[in-house]
C-alpha cells in the first residue's frame, strides 16, 4: 500500500484539474465544437481585425430594415416595460453621466465620457456592473420616456457606444461585445425604438443613430449565438434575433428555417414539461418567461411552432408565479436576486399545495403563509454553473413577510464569498456537518454534482410536501406541513454517519427573543409576530450574526440559528415549528406522523 503525499499547492492544483476534467466530460459534442469556435474567434478577431469587421459588416449589409409597427403587440410592450421598470429611477442623473446599477453609483462626468470597458477591482473575474452597463437598458428607458431633453443624451450615448467600443479589441467578447450583453441591448433598445417610432417619441436624427446601432448588434449576434453555453444564454440570443426579424418586411426563408430550428432545440432542451427552466433559478425562470413572450410572436415562424411556443410560455409563466413569494419577489434558490426581473403581480396561484415534479419544486400556501421546497438536481448536467448546494432548502414567508431566507447571490466573481454562498453549509437544507456534496470552481465551473428528489405525494396528506437527498454520508429527508392560518411544521430525518445539522437564516428585520424551546419573533417594521419552536430531536441551538443577499452586490444583516440533532442508532431527526404563534396540540400530534413518513422514505 502506497500513500501519495502532495503539498498544499499541488493538492489545490490537482483538485482544480479534476473539477475541470469533470466539467468538460459533461458537455455535448455540439457544445464542444462551438466552444472551439468561440476560442478561435476570440483569438482571430484580434489578430485579423479587418477580416472580422468585414464579416460582421457583410451580415449587416444583408439585414432587412426595421419597419415601424402599425399595431403594438403586447409582447413588444411587455419587453419594453421590462427594461423601463428596471432603469426608470436612475434616468434623472444619466444626463450628467451618473449611472447606478446593482446598488452602485458611478459618475463618468458626462454621457460622452462613459467608460464602456470599466473594470471594478472588487468584481474580479466577473464584471457584472460592466455587463449591466453594456445592456444599455437605461437608454431604452430614456427612449420610452420620450422627453425632448433626453434626445441629445440618447444620441450621445449611443454614438459613444458605437464609436468607442471595438469587437476586435482584446477581451471585447468578455465585455461590451459579450453576446449575452448584445442580446439585452437588442431587446431593450430595439423594443423601445419600435414603440417610440409608433408613438412619435423620437427625433429623426436620433432615430437614424439608434437604428444603425441596432443593426450592428443584430449582425454581431447572428454570428455569435452562444450554443457553447446553451441554457438561458441561447434563449436570450434567440429572443433578440426574433424581436428584430418580427418587425421587418421579409425574412429570408433559409434564415427563418435555421432560427426556427434553433428555437425548437433550445425550448425542447431547457424547458421542462411543467414549465420550469432547467437551470432551476426562479430569477432565470422570469427571464425565460420574458424571452418566450417575444419569441412566441415571431411572425417568421410556422404556425405550428408559434402555437407550441404560446403553450410553453403559458406553462413557464405559471411556474414563475409558483416560485414567487407573496411579496411578488422571486425565491432566492440557486443564482437569483431581487430586481433583475419584475415582481409577480397576479393574484396568489390557486391550490394549497403545488408540486412541480420535473422542476423539483413543491409549494405550500394559505392566507399569506408561503413555503417553497427545493428538491431537485443542481442544474442541467451539461452546464450547472448557476446551481447552489441548496438541496432540500426551504424559504418561508409568514403573513406575507419573508421569515426563513436563502443566503442569496451577492456576486458572480470567484472568491470566498461566491464559494460560501453556493455551499451546503450556507443553506438551510439538512446537512452532514463539514460535508459538501458539490465541488465548485471559480464563477461557474462545477465538478462533482448531486441531486435531491421529491417524495411522491401519493401517500402524503394534501397539506404536506417532502423530498429526500442521498449522498456519501447517507440519506436525509425533509417534510413540511402547512396548518392554515397557523404556520409550518418542518421535519428532518437523517440516516448515516456523521453529525447532523440545520442552519436557519432569518433577516434582521425580525427581532429574536429567546423563550423556552425556541424564539418569539417581532417584525421591526410591521405589527407581525411569529414563533420558532424546536419540538423534538434537538440537542442544542445557538444564534450567530450572519448575512444574506436579497440584491446583487449588497448583503444585509441576518441571524443564523444553528441546530444540532441528537443521534440514536444511526438516525437523527429534528421537528421545528415556524408559525404565527406557538404550536397547537394538533400540530404536535401531526409531527409524529410526519416523522414516521420521513423515516419510511429513508428505508
Amino acid at each position: 500500500m502506497y500513500i501519495i503525499l502532495c503539498t498544499k499547492k499541488e493538492c489545490k492544483m490537482y483538485r482544480k484539474y479534476k473539477i475541470l476534467m469533470l466539467a468538460v466530460s459533461r458537455i455535448s459534442p455540439r457544445m464542444a465544437i462551438y466552444m472551439l469556435r468561440r476560442t478561435l474567434r476570440n483569438r482571430l478577431a484580434v489578430i485579423l481585425p479587418n477580416i472580422y469587421r468585414n464579416r460582421i459588416q457583410n451580415i449587416e449589409n444583408n439585414l432587412p430594415k426595421l419597419k415601424s409597427p402599425i399595431n403594438l403587440r403586447s409582447s413588444l410592450i411587455n419587453i419594453g416595460e421590462f427594461y423601463h421598470s428596471e432603469y426608470v429611477n436612475i434616468l434623472p442623473k444619466v444626463k450628467d453621466g451618473i449611472l447606478t446599477f446593482l446598488g452602485r453609483e458611478i459618475d463618468f462626468g458626462s454621457p460622452s465620457t462613459i467608460e464602456w470597458d470599466i473594470n471594478l477591482p472588487d468584481e474580479g473575474d466577473h464584471q457584472l456592473w460592466n455587463t449591466k452597463l453594456a445592456h444599455m437598458g437605461f437608454v431604452a428607458a430614456m427612449i420610452l420616456e420620450g422627453k425632448p431633453d433626453y434626445q441629445d443624451t440618447i444620441k450621445t450615448i449611443v454614438s459613444s457606444a458605437h464609436s468607442q467600443t471595438s469587437m476586435t479589441s482584446p477581451g471585447a467578447f468578455r465585455s461590451f461585445w459579450f453576446p449575452y450583453a448584445a442580446s439585452h441591448r437588442i431587446l431593450s433598445i430595439c423594443s423601445a425604438y419600435l414603440i417610440a417610432t409608433n408613438r412619435g417619441l423620437i427625433r429623426p436624427d436620433v432615430s437614424k443613430v439608434v437604428e444603425e446601432f441596432i443593426r450592428l448588434n443584430v449582425a454581431f449576434l447572428i454570428d455569435n449565438i452562444e450554443h457553447e453555453l446553451c441554457n438561458n444564454h441561447v434563449e436570450r440570443n434567440l429572443a433578440a434575433i426574433s424581436l428584430y426579424f418580427t418587425y421587418v418586411d421579409k425574412v429570408p426563408a433559409k434564415f427563418a428555417c435555421k432560427i426556427e430550428r434553433y428555437i425548437s432545440h433550445i425550448v425542447m432542451k431547457t424547458i421542462l414539461s411543467d414549465g420550469v427552466q432547467i437551470e432551476r433559478s426562479p430569477m432565470y425562470q422570469g427571464l425565460s418567461m420574458a424571452s418566450l413572450d417575444v419569441i412566441k410572436d415571431a411572425t417568421f415562424l410556422t404556425a405550428k411552432t408559434r402555437h407550441h411556443l404560446r403553450d410553453t410560455h403559458s406553462s413557464v409563466s405559471k411556474a414563475f408565479s409558483y416560485l414567487c413569494h407573496p411579496d411578488g419577489g422571486v425565491a432566492m434558490f440557486n443564482d437569483a436576486w431581487d430586481g433583475e426581473v419584475p415582481h409577480y403581480k397576479g393574484g396568489a396561484p390557486s391550490g394549497r399545495r403545488i408540486v412541480l415534479e420535473q422542476g423539483g419544486y413543491a409549494r405550500l400556501y394559505a392566507g399569506g403563509d408561503f413555503c417553497l421546497l427545493d428538491a431537485g438536481p443542481l442544474g442541467p448536467s451539461w452546464n450547472p454553473g448557476h446551481g447552489h448546494s441548496d438541496f432540500l432548502s426551504i424559504e418561508i414567508s409568514i403573513d406575507n413577510e419573508r421569515l426563513v431566507v436563502d443566503p442569496g447571490t451577492s456576486r458572480y466573481n470567484s472568491g470566498p464569498e461566491r464559494a460560501r454562498e453556493r455551499s451546503a453549509a450556507a443553506h438551510n437544507g439538512p446537512t452532514w456537518k463539514g460535508y459538501e456534496p458539490v465541488d465548485f470552481l471559480g464563477c461557474f465551473k462545477v465538478g462533482r454534482t448531486a441531486q435531491a428528489e421529491l417524495i411522491s405525494t401519493n401517500n402524503l396528506d394534501d397539506s404536506v410536501i417532502a423530498g429526500k437527498f442521498r449522498d456519501r454520508p447517507g440519506i436525509v429527508a425533509r417534510g413540511v406541513q402547512i396548518f392554515d392560518g397557523q404556520g409550518f411544521l418542518v421535519g428532518d430525518y437523517w440516516k448515516g454517519e456523521g453529525n447532523c445539522e440545520v442552519n436557519w437564516l432569518l433577516p434582521e428585520s425580525w427581532l429574536l427573543e429567546p423563550c423556552p424551546g425556541g424564539f418569539q419573533l417581532k417584525h421591526l417594521q410591521k405589527s407581525i409576530h411569529a414563533n420558532i419552536s424546536f419540538i423534538s430531536g434537538v440537542t442544542s441551538y445557538n444564534v450567530t450574526k450572519d448575512e444574506h443577499a436579497l440584491y446583487y452586490g449588497r448583503r444585509s444583516p441576518a441571524n443564523r440559528i444553528t441546530v444540532s440533532a441528537e443521534k440514536y442508532a444511526g438516525y437523527c431527526h429534528t421537528l421545528t415549528w415556524f408559525g404565527r404563534g406557538e404550536p397547537s396540540k394538533v400540530v404536535l400530534d401531526a409531527g409524529k406522523e410526519l416523522l414516521f413518513n420521513l423515516r419510511s422514505a429513508l428505508n
